[in-house]
């Protein structure tokens, strides 16, 4: 019998390995901001409207599912799982990285499940960076894709045996923009986003940016359970928590739009991260924790609860929709005051 090719042996392992290493408990540091209840709101429970615009389309609740998989018979059954949900809940979801399908055509029909089972919903194809605009044009018209995600994912990358060490990604980031026809979102894959980072993709065009804090899955933590010669868990010290970078965002959010993601663990973590800037917010791990541990009819009910309790919290602070979240009083633990004071950044502007 014929070795499955390495590529998508990988992508069966970063299943595994997901699932393996996933953890109820979130690094992301939301435990160290707060957010003040209002005692006098002023609304009705049953008015609160949770819909986003994202990028154009108008999502019910302020959440997406992420770049999750794509590439194996077991990513087409997630990710027609994740399509259903998203359509059921009418909300965003995106592919995992599509590159084995530019080598392996044989492997669309993991990706174009998406579409499939999400007709009329919006669907985000998701490239590398070194993709060139014709193959990522390539995949956005594979899966009719309303948006096209490109990861950045250097740690990821040098964490693996077989991964890339050449890392010359903004010219070809610039013309991805310039010449595909749909919005292009920037995202990390767990390590986070510096303020100089987003001033280089400001710097070449680009609007989105999800900025995929340290907190959930870790991929320096799955590759190194790949790699037999080197561990390289340590190298999760140069990330940046999903709170870290959102603070990180402050100095270009009246310019920019940023999507958070990256240990999103509760409605309590999704507040907080659209208090702090975020458009909506980005969920991989916990979604495909609880299909693979649990079952598609269980997952869903997960999520009618995580809707009743973002309706709860936003009317404890007394917001009636998305945007008043902004106004909720918010209250950052010592450590970030410190962070935010070294690295030059108001938290408070």
């Amino acid at each position: 019998m014929p070795k499955q090719d390495k590529q998508i042996q990988r992508k069966v392992e970063h299943l595994f390995l997901a699932e393996k290493y996933f953890t109820d408990e979130s690094f992301a540091d939301f435990d160290n901001v707060r957010l003040l209840h209002d005692a006098l709101p002023e609304l009705n429970y049953h008015d609160i409207d949770l819909s986003v615009d994202f990028l154009g389309f108008k999502a019910s609740l302020p959440i997406y599912f992420n770049a999750i998989t794509g590439g194996s018979k077991q990513s087409t059954k997630f990710n027609t799982e994740l399509a259903k949900l998203a359509n059921e809940l009418n909300i965003p979801v995106s592919s995992g990285s599509m590159g084995v399908y530019f080598r392996i055509p044989e492997t669309a029909n993991s990706f174009e499940t998406l579409r499939e089972n999400n007709p009329t919903g919006f669907v985000i194809a998701n490239t590398s960076a070194k993709a060139t605009p014709k193959l990522a044009q390539q995949a956005v018209d594979l899966i009719s894709a309303d948006a096209l995600q490109i990861h950045l994912n250097v740690t990821q990358e040098l964490a693996m045996p077989e991964g890339d060490r050449e890392f010359i990604w903004l010219k070809n980031i610039e013309s991805i923009v310039k010449n595909v026809s749909v919005p292009i979102i920037v995202k990390e894959v767990g390590f986070g986003m510096s303020k100089e980072n987003i001033q280089q993709l400001k710097n070449i065009g680009v609007q989105n940016v999800d900025i995929s804090g340290f907190g959930g899955t870790d991929f320096a933590q799955i590759e190194s359970a790949r790699n037999h010669e080197l561990d390289l868990t340590y190298l999760d010290q140069f990330s940046l928590s999903t709170v870290e970078s959102l603070i990180e965002t402050k100095p270009y959010q009246n310019e920019l739009n940023f999507f958070a993601s990256g240990g999103i663990r509760t409605p309590m973590d999704v507040i907080k991260a659209l208090c702090m800037g975020a458009s909506s917010v980005g969920m991989s791990g916990l979604v495909l924790h609880h299909l693979q541990k649990y079952s598609y009819e269980e997952t869903s009910l997960f999520f009618e609860s995580f809707i009743v309790q973002l309706r709860i919290i936003m009317a404890n602070i007394g917001a009636k929709n998305i945007k008043e979240i902004k106004k909720a009083p918010i209250i950052y633990d010592e450590s970030l005051i410190n962070y935010a004071k070294q690295r030059q950044i108001n938290l408070f502007s």
